[in-house]
């Protein structure tokens, strides 16, 4: 064998050895997410939609082709997210779209639906048809009064911070949007699901002895909430022509006096002050007081102005000053009545002595005693009570010094804060044969019997309000 071949043999064995150490290409890291974004309405595809893609800690952004569609690649491999918004649509709202792409299925489709959103617009006027510049304009929806566990909050707004304007049976009407009329009494509310709406007007407008004020009025000119029309708006439907003609009218006087039923303090040693509180009776955010001190029962008489017609809750309380610190409510009285389009004079209030309302509370079998605290709110809370703890012993609690008025209740339990703590629930609570744990009770006189409150704990049948 010639001297050359042999030399060359090693190195075609070193090659062969080399090509069959060299790796096989790598699995790819990577995959492809396409898809289309369409209307929900009309199912066309939405050209130059904005869709928006989520993989890890990586985001990336792309637009749709003339033909609603859109592809994002390179894709690391993994969970995606894909959210799809354009202008006029809701899908900003709607929640991302998960897709997953692994090494068996590095290429996925992704169908988006946009739902387009609809619009209510409309004008705003006076009696005399002119347009109201700068009004204040609300766009109001129905909730619950008492949500449900898990129900869907007030679209745009915490629903501690969504103002209710009114109370319809077990519902209110809370505000969720709202604007300024423009120069022309313009308004327009966009970005709306579907749904049944209300719209109402407002303004600041202090009002002034014997001139005309524009009163708060709804949809299309009613002063009270039972009157209000409801504006049903459908997906990418544009609602226009929601006018309101604003009402106007004269404020009128309400005058009486305070009737007292315990006693009379006339040449009564002690210095008396006496606060009368008006508000309507569908809205207690819209209220003005007096506050008169005395030193004597000269006070038992008011007077106020500029209130428009409509109905009214009218209350006052009474307090006396046996020390320079100390100030004692001791008679209270509340009634409710219409101002007509003239002023209202000789109103009386009857007043009623303050009483106290004496409870129990009682613990489950195998529930250790704690102490509960207990506290009665009146409702519209113009006036605070402290809270009460029940004796852990006897479980006998008082809550002193109540007027007429509707009262909320909450009870809460206060377990020692250890780790292996039983869970305490408020299981009910009666007052003459009558549950009023969730809705309360109204007071208008002497209580009828006694507040029994039970307590469940250890996830016994029958709890609710389970105490934090």
């Amino acid at each position: 064998m010639p001297s050359c071949i042999r030399r060359a043999l090693p190195l075609f064995g070193l090659c062969s050895l080399l090509f069959s150490q060299t790796p096989s290409p790598t699995t790819s890291q990577t995959g492809t997410v396409e898809g289309d974004v369409t209307d929900s309405v009309t199912h066309k595809p939405i050209a130059g939609a904005r869709v928006r893609l989520q993989a890890g800690d990586r985001v990336l952004f792309t637009r749709c082709d003339e033909n609603g569609r859109f592809q994002f690649q390179p894709v690391p491999l993994g969970e995606v997210l894909v959210l799809a918004d354009q202008p006029g649509y809701l899908g900003i709202s709607q929640p991302p779209i998960p897709a997953r792409l692994s090494p068996g299925k590095t290429r996925t489709q992704v169908h988006s639906l946009l739902q387009p959103y609809g619009v209510i617009s409309g004008r705003i006027t006076d009696p005399a048809g002119v347009a109201a510049e700068g009004v204040t304009v609300e766009l109001l929806q129905l909730r619950p009064v008492h949500p449900k566990p898990g129900s869907p909050a007030v679209a745009g707004n915490p629903p501690e911070f969504a103002p209710a304007r009114a109370t319809l049976g077990d519902n209110q009407m809370v505000a969720i949007a709202n604007s300024k009329a423009n120069d022309l009494g313009e308004y327009r509310f966009a970005g709306l699901a579907p749904g049944s709406y209300y719209v109402y007007a407002w303004t600041d407008e202090d009002p002034a002895d014997q001139e005309p004020v524009t009163r708060r009025t709804y949809y299309p000119r009613a002063i009270q909430p039972e009157s209000a029309r409801p504006v049903a708006v459908s997906a990418g439907q544009e609602v226009s022509n929601i006018d309101i003609q604003a009402v106007r009218q004269i404020p009128r006087r309400i005058a009486g006096h305070l009737v007292p039923t315990v006693y009379s303090p006339k040449g009564h040693s002690f210095p008396i002050r006496t606060e009368v509180v008006i508000w309507l009776a569908d809205d207690p955010a819209q209220s003005r007081g007096d506050l008169n001190w005395q030193g004597g029962w000269s006070g038992s008489d008011f007077a106020f102005g500029k209130f428009l017609p409509g109905k009214y809750v009218i209350e006052a309380l009474a307090s006396e000053q046996p020390d320079f610190l100390d100030w004692r409510r001791f008679q209270a009285g509340r009634r409710t009545f219409e101002l007509s389009d003239k002023d209202l004079d000789n109103l009386e209030i009857p007043m009623r002595p303050l009483v106290d309302l004496h409870g129990a509370v009682a613990f489950a079998k195998n529930c250790p005693a704690v102490p509960v605290s207990i506290q009665a709110e009146a409702t519209p809370a113009f006036v605070e009570f402290d809270p009460r703890v029940a004796d852990a012993a006897t479980g006998a609690f008082t809550l002193p010094s109540l007027f007429p008025a509707r009262y909320a209740l909450t009870i809460r339990p206060q377990p020692a804060r250890t780790a292996a703590k039983p869970r305490y629930s408020v299981a009910s609570a009666q007052l003459g044969g009558q549950d009023v744990l969730k809705d309360g009770f109204e007071l208008d006189g002497p209580p009828k019997g006694t507040l029994r409150i039970s307590i469940t704990c250890g996830g016994q049948p029958g709890g609710v309000g389970v105490a934090q």
